[in-house]
């Protein structure tokens, strides 16, 4: 979705794109009262919050990459963190038997939920970050159209009406998760008004006070006392120490275009950075479709292996990743793609404006605990529960640790000095996606609109799966495909 503005100074002139349009105009309607790119695209992040209540929250986290007009870039993570600081030994790992469901999306989707599975969330502190170190207004400002969604009503989008369905089962774990996203005895539809009128006052508080409230307060005094007593080990200290940490973005080159990627030690910026490295050295634009597939799949496969294998530490990520996309490990990866294979939970929104500062922010809070704080209208994440987010597996991890991710905002920049700020959602889907969408821009020359809305697809494993209309895949090399029709938001967003 997208919202832009144009005036006779060009300095007025600005572009939003979100996953709703609700949250593309409130980043219109803040860069209209005198803010930039940053302030508009956290206004977008909290709308998002409201009219994509189960993929985007304060309950969850993200990653906001902002490109200065000066051609600098730096990377905000505010993504989730383990938490159970102060806890014994005996509280992790839910006594054994974390509460399991599988989602009915794509292949199917295990998921953990409850407490146990909820992380400590980052977005408000994200937030406030992103504002202070970017943004020419304050946090009340930012808030007031996602406060005003909430209590008024919306109508429920196309991709939110399908995740409800998604996850119907998951939003009876309770009776006040019920009551949030159940009309009688069906979960809301596409269309229907929806209103969030405990979520709109949490925001007002929030607005009012500053982040602190959640970390340091009232406010997440009640959210972890409703946790823990869930089975969950999400402690006030875990909220009162946590922090955004700023990071250095990893910098990716591709044809034409000059990026700036999530890095270590998140896994999604250098998948996506090792899919490049091993397409770059073919001439994609003049490939025939099973040949040009055959690449694409391969690196997609091959990378979304080294995903899932090789960034287990954290602290050891950025060394694995400097190996996984260097020139000499592409060259392996290239020879294996021809000799044979073998046998919204997230959301992401972007902002530009006409000084050239550009704000990529992709937030989650995972599939959804499930739980939502009674009296606040916080939807909870339970990045805890997803596997890909947890290689070491189930509370493996040490409190205070960052969880590991997929997500990829990403701004792209070029000579002649034009911008692209872009990401996706889903999970191991999203390198893939923003890999096409880039090479349909720099080696097929499409414009934007023409690069996001082409047919995807996505190899990973011995699964192979696309909408119609994209080229087909080799069908000995995958032993199951998954043809979809229509586009998806399996492929992204």
């Amino acid at each position: 979705m997208i919202a832009t503005m144009n005036a006779s100074d060009s300095k007025l002139s600005f572009a939003a794109s979100a996953g709703t349009p609700y949250a593309a105009e409130a980043a219109a309607e803040v860069f209209r009262a005198g803010g930039n790119a940053a302030d508009a695209a956290v206004a977008a992040a909290a709308a998002v919050s409201v009219t994509e209540p189960l993929m985007s929250s304060i309950g969850g986290g993200g990653f906001a990459l902002v490109r200065d007009s000066d051609g600098s870039a730096e990377l905000v993570d505010y993504y989730d963190a383990m938490p159970g600081k102060g806890l014994p030994d005996s509280a992790f790992g839910a006594g054994g038997s974390p509460q399991s469901v599988t989602l009915k999306y794509g292949a199917g989707v295990r998921s953990i939920v409850g407490g146990a599975a909820v992380s400590v969330p980052g977005s408000l502190r994200g937030w406030e970050m992103v504002l202070r170190r970017h943004g020419r207004l304050g946090l009340k400002e930012a808030l007031g159209p996602a406060i005003r969604l909430a209590r008024d009503g919306f109508r429920l989008c196309r991709t939110s009406g399908l995740w409800f369905e998604v996850a119907r089962e998951v939003l009876t774990l309770t009776d006040e998760t019920r009551r949030q996203f159940y009309k009688g005895d069906r979960v809301y539809r596409e269309g229907e008004e929806i209103r969030f009128p405990e979520l709109a006052d949490t925001l007002q508080a929030v607005g009012e006070s500053g982040a602190d409230l959640f970390y340091e307060g009232d406010l997440g005094r009640k959210v972890s006392s409703y946790v823990l007593g869930m089975e969950g080990i999400l402690t006030e200290r875990d909220l009162a120490e946590y922090r955004p940490v700023v990071r250095e973005p990893m910098s990716v080159r591709h044809g034409a275009g000059e990026m700036y990627t999530n890095g270590p030690p998140s896994a999604g910026g250098p998948t996506l950075a090792q899919m490049l490295r091993v397409v770059s050295a073919y001439d994609l634009a003049s490939m025939p479709g099973r040949e040009y597939v055959t690449v694409m799949a391969g690196a997609m496969k091959l990378a979304l292996e080294d995903r899932a294998t090789q960034y287990l530490d954290g602290s050891e990520n950025g060394t694995v990743a400097a190996r996984l996309t260097g020139e000499e490990y592409a060259k392996v990866q290239r020879r294996r793609i021809f000799e044979g294979f073998g046998s919204p939970h997230t959301t992401h929104l972007s902002c530009v404006d006409a000084d050239g500062l550009a704000v990529s922010i992709t937030a989650s809070m995972g599939y959804g605990s499930g739980l939502v704080v009674p009296g606040t209208g916080i939807p909870l994440n339970n990045s805890l529960g997803e596997p890909e987010l947890n290689p070491k597996g189930f509370h493996a991890l040490k409190p205070g640790e960052r969880l590991v991710s997929s997500m990829s905002p990403t701004v792209v920049s070029s000579a002649e000095g034009g911008i692209v700020a872009l990401g996706s959602p889903g999970a191991s889907r999203i390198p893939t996606a923003i890999l096409q969408t880039l090479v349909n821009i720099l080696d097929f020359g499409m414009t934007v609109e023409e690069a996001v809305l082409a047919p995807r697809f996505h190899a990973e494993g011995d699964l192979f799966a696309f909408e119609a209309g994209s080229p087909k895949a080799d069908p000995e090399r995958f032993g199951r495909v998954l043809p979809y029709e229509e586009p998806n938001m399996y492929f992204g967003g």
